[in-house]
């Protein structure tokens, strides 16, 4: 930890009426309302923020979008904030989709049952998760293993054509693991802040990309001449009891999800173990030995589920038809319950919510929270949000543009303030990536001076994506993602087994929510609109 940009919760809470008393006020910063709430939201027992992280996370469990999990914890949410006094709390439908589709829903899942175990030649418990939207075993089912790596299909029919039937499919070789030299969980140094305030490249020109460049080099996998999905209806036609693969690190599984499109009937059982299992059996099957392995997994489909996001707002004084939005994505996957992707984010939005209003300040614009839904299938909650409310684009998943087709709506910008996202894992909040609005970013640097000792410090010219923020710059709106220490984010939690609330870190999550409060209520306060880019185009999701 950087000693120059951190204190303890408890010093930085028993110096803030001195630091504050002896600046001048700034313009939209309201220091009183900023005392009590970094008052309340730095001390350990009057924070709120690990109580409704651990109720979220340990007690309703994952929050897979299209889910009864998502639904229950959804709900539980709007009593909390009705229970908090905000003005107005509510699960907010998706609109209507004309085509049918239900935005992209036909269905939802959920994981009821899963086990997974080598019985020959020795036994052991096979550490896996089913993916989302594929279908169980209907029972207990065992059957030997056989490694297929072929991807050509003409070459897999010659090969394996009769051969298949009552088998676990390996969809391909072991991972080559090699040993973590590096510390797995690390903080952004002064150094790496300051260099994210440098342009990676000269800035562009055009109205996509004003003066921005990329955060990171993109982290979506190159693109494979046979993508094992393209083998499935092969197997299934065969007989195969399931698809077995592997991804990721060391004792993590990553889970992700197959096609809500596809009918179950259509599918295969399509399960990702641990890369240590995956390559043990792998490798008896290259010795000669067979393995053999029985599960009983129940997975459970929902048609046409109820999609909608959770919002709750306090009402502004002065102008309230101007919406200030704070929020991150609700949904997560289910092989774990979501801690860092993205249900700490929601428990500090929430809890910067109960902050504001327990502060007893007045802004003067409404500010609302806004938990998506659908985040993790490509941006589809806040698209459909910006949409209705704010015009601009409108992307809608359908079988053959898993991402979405743009739509144009009409665009009505005149109400909306900005909005800030929470959604790079657990770590503290560092800055803001500014998107490529060289006029906010001094603006932002502003707001941080009061709490420069709780860490948030930059603020970075370049762009980050492929998340909700995304959904208010493709339609020319203000919308700011934070800059995030990494901590354990890549590779240990993100989309894996390993994403539970022992990942979150009490201090950062304390910090985070007085910081996200703070932003909140002085965008709120501030006299004028902010400075906007106006850069209409597709939000990109995940």
């Amino acid at each position: 930890m950087n000693r120059r940009s951190f204190m303890t919760a408890a010093a930085a809470s028993a110096l803030a009426p001195a630091f504050f008393a002896s600046r001048a006020a700034a313009e939209g910063i309201n220091y009183d309302a900023l005392n009590a709430i970094r008052a309340m939201g730095l001390n350990e027992a009057q924070s709120q923020v690990m109580k409704t992280a651990s109720y979220m996370m340990d007690v309703l469990g994952p929050r897979l979008s299209g889910s009864p999990g998502f639904k229950k914890s959804a709900g539980w949410v709007v009593e909390k904030m009705t229970e908090w006094g905000l003005d107005r709390a509510a699960l907010e439908p998706w609109p209507t989709d004309p085509t049918g589709a239900n935005n992209g829903f036909p269905r939802g899942w959920s994981n009821e049952k899963f086990y997974l175990h080598a019985t020959m030649p020795n036994a052991f418990p096979i550490s896996g998760m089913s993916i989302a939207w594929t279908p169980g075993t209907e029972g207990l089912v065992s059957g030997e293993a056989i490694l297929v790596t072929e991807t050509d299909l003409s070459e897999l029919r010659a090969k394996y054509a009769g051969k298949l039937r009552g088998k676990w499919i390996l969809a391909q070789p072991p991972i080559d693991m090699r040993a973590q030299w590096d510390p797995v969980a690390r903080r952004l140094t002064l150094e790496q802040l300051d260099a994210l305030e440098t342009p990676a490249r000269p800035p562009e020109q055009g109205a996509s990309a004003p003066g921005a460049a990329p955060a990171s080099p993109p982290t979506s996998p190159p693109p494979r001449s046979q993508p094992p999905a393209d083998r499935n209806p092969f197997f299934k036609a065969e007989g195969a009891l399931g698809v077995l693969a592997t991804n990721k690190g060391h004792g993590v599984v990553n889970i992700l999800g197959g096609s809500r499109f596809d009918a179950p009937e259509r599918q295969l059982p399509r399960i990702n173990i641990e890369a240590e299992h995956y390559g043990r059996i792998a490798r008896s099957l290259m010795q000669g030995q067979p393995v053999t392995i029985e599960a009983d997994i129940r997975n459970v489909w929902y048609d046409n589920p109820d999609m909608f996001n959770v919002v709750g707002e306090i009402r502004g004084a002065t102008r309230p038809n101007e919406i200030v939005i704070i929020g991150g994505h609700f949904d997560s996957f289910h092989s774990a319950t979501g801690a860092t992707d993205n249900g700490g984010a929601c428990a500090v939005a929430l809890e910067a919510m109960r902050l504001i209003k327990a502060s007893g300040a007045k802004p003067d614009r409404t500010i609302r929270v806004c938990l998506w839904n659908g985040e993790e299938q490509g941006l589809i909650g806040s698209r459909l949000y910006v949409a209705q409310h704010f015009g601009g684009v409108r992307g809608v998943p359908t079988p053959t543009e898993p991402r979405g087709d743009i739509v144009p709506v009409k665009r009505d910008h005149s109400r909306f303030q900005v909005y800030f996202n929470l959604d790079n894992g657990a770590g503290s909040i560092r800055g803001v990536h500014c998107q490529g609005n060289r006029e906010i970013a001094p603006i932002f640097r502003e707001w941080m001076e009061p709490i420069r000792d709780l860490g948030a410090t930059h603020a970075s010219m370049r762009s980050t994506g492929s998340t909700d923020h995304a959904s208010f710059n493709a339609a020319g709106l203000p919308g700011f993602q934070f800059i995030q220490d990494p901590l354990e984010y890549e590779p240990k939690t993100h989309h894996t087994n390993m994403d539970y609330y022992e990942a979150l870190q009490p201090e950062d999550m304390r910090r985070n929510a007085v910081i996200m409060a703070h932003f909140a209520l002085t965008a709120a306060n501030h006299p004028t609109t902010l400075p906007r880019v106006d850069r209409p185009g597709p939000a990109t999701g995940r």
